[in-house]
């Protein structure tokens, strides 16, 4: 009897001793390392979305605001029924009911169910009243206009982080500074909030207040919708600008889509076509050669030119016109859209001076806008231009360009010769203030009077020549017409176009200037019969939005290019002087190159 109970004294003595051992461990050497593992099971770091920065248009309109919403998520131990409950979700939510079920059944604590319901959807859900399923407050992107210059706000994906234009370009502003919140969970797994718990307040983003006003870009986007359905075009854009700042007054392409469903839409259609497509500009791009001429005093407005009667050859290649001219001046050269008269003053310019011209009015770089993905157009090198690369050059071919760019190089013009940085944004309110962006205006690209006269040459093309359909009753209207052949498998094609108008309004002082392109129209297909018109109809709707006095008075005597004239003046559109001598001419024994016909490929005209 002495030795078992010595012996259960030693075995008690032992197991008493190792308890002792592992509560040692567990409460002493162990001791932080539980403590974290409790701490996890009871409390949970929640991640506080920042509201996003609101966007305003230029007249304290909300185009974009954060919205709280309801998330829903599930506990999956706490689903009685995985599958019935996947299923009733899933026909609310439009949701994969296999998938759901899935995630249903995981053993996890927490699963989304669906992020950022709209109050309807969150309610539709709610009423279900399914075990398991709870809700969370979270921050939802919100677009109250809808479809309204939805390729320049861009949108937010469910990460709160924004994904396109102007969401992805200020996104470190706008996104705001996330907070977090420490919270407990009790026996039940319910959420108990405590002020001794760890909390980051989130700190909301910047508000950006842009240039475009939401009822301009609206008609802008109405009359451009209408060109595209009424000409079966495949698209259209337009850009308008303000010539003076260069602030961004409407940028619209269609089709279009509502930036609170992004996603039911395909990538291609959210493309902001005015700053990221270019194309090859055609006859607006006349507009380039003829200030060039002007500016270096080659040529004044009313010199004669003859024009071949339809085409002209040179290095071996026949260059047809659309229509047979004889003697034009340069401005009748302009108005009625002459490729023949075009290429003799690219002749006379030469390709030297053509090519800075064209660098001069910011062609072949990008703008600077404050847009994502903004293309930069293709300028070929000088060193790569062949023969007649000049006098292709001169009318709009073998160039690319956007539509910003032919904006911003008519706002040159309607300016008096600054060329400017095209904006959207005119100020950005943080938490330190509101702090403006003050427009950049660069190098002077034109002498004012050569501007100015090239603006009443440009207001001969909507009253004489291709761009009759552009007048608007009471207001000086000037611009320029385009019709491009688009290239088609290396050739260019002979029933597919790109029509295209740049026009401003009024002319004693442009406040309005912009372009129309509409990507293969049909029937009609000139940019005179498509384009045109639909600026018009803008016009006609955002000058007296404006309250723009009419400035259409009788005309006046063409003051000369080369002698001071006021900014002011109205002029006389008709035809000028007499003929040059025969020897100051170009005919096309003098301007056909000495070393033979040009060779063409595939790629011939």
């Amino acid at each position: 009897m002495k030795t078992r109970a010595l012996l259960v004294m030693i075995f008690v003595s032992l197991w008493v001793a190792g308890l002792s051992a592992r509560l040692y461990h567990l409460q002493v050497t162990k001791h932080d390392h539980y403590q974290v593992l409790a701490s996890n099971q009871q409390q949970r770091v929640l991640d506080l979305e920042p509201p996003r920065g609101t966007i305003y248009d230029a007249r304290g309109r909300v185009l974009a605001v954060s919205v709280e919403v309801e998330s829903a998520f599930a506990v999956p131990r706490e689903v009685e029924d995985p599958a019935e409950a996947a299923l009733a979700l899933a026909e609310v939510l439009d949701l994969d009911a296999d998938r759901l079920e899935e995630r249903l059944r995981q053993n996890l604590d927490f699963v989304f169910v669906a992020r950022k319901l709209d109050p309807p959807l969150a309610a539709a859900v709610a009423r279900l009243d399914i075990p398991g399923i709870h809700f969370l407050k979270e921050s939802k992107r919100y677009y109250p206009m809808g479809d309204l210059a939805a390729s320049v706000l861009g949108f937010v994906g469910t990460d709160h982080k924004g994904l396109a234009g102007l969401e992805a370009q200020y996104d470190t502003l706008v996104a705001g500074t996330p907070g977090s919140r420490t919270v407990m969970r009790d026996a039940h797994r319910q959420t108990l909030l405590s002020p001794k718990l760890a909390f980051v307040e989130a700190e909301p983003g910047a508000d950006l207040h842009l240039t475009l006003d939401a009822a301009v870009q609206h008609i802008v986007e109405k009359e451009l919708a209408a060109a595209v359905e009424k000409y079966s075009a495949k698209s259209g854009t337009a850009a308008f600008l303000d010539p003076s700042t260069g602030e961004v007054i409407a940028l619209a392409g269609y089709p279009t889509f509502d930036p609170n469903h992004f996603s039911r839409v395909s990538e291609a259609v959210w493309r902001n076509r005015a700053v990221q497509d270019s194309y090859e500009p055609g006859s607006t791009f006349k507009v380039i050669t003829t200030a060039a001429v002007l500016e270096h005093h080659l040529l004044s407005p009313d010199d004669l030119l003859y024009c071949e009667m339809g085409g002209i050859t040179l290095a071996g290649q026949r260059i047809r016109d659309h229509h047979p001219f004889g003697e034009l001046t340069v401005r009748q050269v302009l108005a009625k859209s002459s490729n023949v008269g075009v290429i003799k003053l690219s002749l006379l310019l030469g390709e030297e001076r053509l090519f800075k011209a064209i660098q001069d009015f910011g062609f072949g770089r990008r703008t600077g806008i404050d847009l994502p993905g903004e293309s930069a157009g293709i300028v070929r090198p000088l060193e790569s231009w062949a023969a007649l690369s000049k006098a292709y050059v001169s009318f709009g071919q073998e160039v690319s360009v956007t539509p910003l760019q032919m904006a911003r190089s008519l706002a040159v013009v309607a300016n008096g010769g600054n060329l400017v940085t095209p904006h959207v944004v005119r100020a950005v309110d943080e938490l330190g203030g509101l702090r403006s962006i003050a427009p950049l205006v660069g190098d002077r690209v034109l002498d004012p009077v050569v501007a100015y006269e090239l603006r009443s040459m440009l207001a001969g093309v909507v009253e004489e020549g291709t761009a009759k359909l552009a007048r608007v009753e009471g207001y000086g209207v000037g611009g320029k017409t385009g019709t491009a052949q688009k290239v088609i498998n290396r050739r260019y094609s002979q029933t597919r176009f790109i029509a295209s108008f740049m026009g401003m309004a009024p002319l004693d002082n442009p406040r309005l200037v912009g372009i129309i392109v509409l990507d293969e129209p049909r029937p009609l297909y000139h940019g005179g019969q498509v384009a045109a018109p639909t600026f018009a109809a803008i016009a006609r709707q955002v000058l007296p939005y404006w309250d723009v006095a009419p400035d259409r008075l009788p005309p006046k005597e063409i003051p000369s290019p080369f002698a001071p004239v006021s900014p002011l003046q109205l002029v006389e559109l008709e035809s000028g002087p007499a003929p040059l001598p025969e020897e100051a001419r170009f005919g096309v024994q003098e301007i056909v190159p000495s070393d033979g016909a040009l060779a063409f490929g595939e790629g011939g005209r």
